[in-house]
C-alpha cells in the first residue's frame, strides 16, 4: 500500500511539475509573438518608401521618400496656395548628393537636404532645399529653408497611384528631378558641378 501511495505522489508530482513547465513555455510564446507583433507594428510596410538615384561620373544623387496613396482623391490638386508639402509621407523626403547641383541660377552644395515642396498657384510649385535632415515631415522647418528653385509642371496620360520620384542623368554633368503623382508631374532640370567629377 505504501508503495501505491509513493507511485501515487510521485505521479502527482510530475504532473504538476509537467504542467508548470508547459504553461511557462506558453507564457515565453505569447511574449515573443507579442514582441514581434509590435515590432512589426513600428516598422512601415517596405511599400511606404521609395528611393531614386543617378550616377554622375564618379558622383551619385539619391532621394529617399515616403511614398502616400492617391486612393480616388486628387491631393495636389486640393493643396491651397502657399502649402509647404512634405513631398512624400511620414519622414521627410531628403535628398543626397556628392556633387553640387545647379537649378537654373541657384546652386546647391553638395551635402544632405529634406525636400519639400510648395504651391505658390494652381499649376505652379517650387522645390525646397531645407538643411534640416532626420526629421519627421509633419512640421516644416522654415527658418532653415536654404533655397528654392521653380518646378515644372505637366499632365501625365495615366495617373500614378503611388507617389513616386524618379532622378535621371542626360549624361555626366545634366540631370532632371522628377515628381509624379495623379496626372501631375512635376519636374526640375539641373547640372551637376564639374569639379566634383
Amino acid at each position: 500500500m505504501k508503495t501505491f501511495l509513493r507511485l501515487v505522489q510521485a505521479t502527482f508530482i510530475m504532473t504538476t511539475l509537467f504542467m508548470f513547465v508547459m504553461c511557462s513555455k506558453k507564457e515565453e510564446a505569447k511574449t515573443e509573438t507579442a514582441e514581434t507583433t509590435t515590432t512589426a507594428e513600428q516598422q512601415a510596410p517596405a511599400g511606404d518608401r521609395g528611393a531614386a538615384s543617378a550616377t554622375f561620373g564618379s558622383a551619385t544623387v539619391s532621394i529617399d521618400y515616403g511614398r502616400p496613396q492617391l486612393q480616388g482623391r486628387d491631393m495636389l490638386a486640393q493643396a491651397t496656395d502657399g502649402m509647404v508639402w512634405r513631398m512624400g509621407k511620414n519622414e521627410a523626403t531628403e535628398i543626397k548628393t556628392d556633387a553640387d547641383l545647379k537649378f537654373g541660377d541657384t546652386v546647391i552644395p553638395k551635402g544632405s537636404y529634406s525636400l519639400w515642396m510648395k504651391k505658390i498657384s494652381a499649376n505652379q510649385w517650387h522645390l525646397i532645399f531645407n538643411k534640416k535632415t532626420g526629421i519627421w515631415g509633419d512640421q516644416h522647418p522654415a527658418a532653415d529653408d536654404f533655397a528654392e528653385v521653380p518646378l515644372a509642371m505637366s499632365t501625365n496620360p495615366e495617373a500614378v497611384e503611388a507617389f513616386t520620384i524618379e532622378l535621371a542623368a542626360a549624361d555626366e554633368t545634366n540631370g532632371a528631378l522628377k515628381a509624379m503623382w495623379g496626372t501631375a508631374i512635376l519636374s526640375a532640370d539641373f547640372t551637376v558641378s564639374a569639379g566634383a567629377m
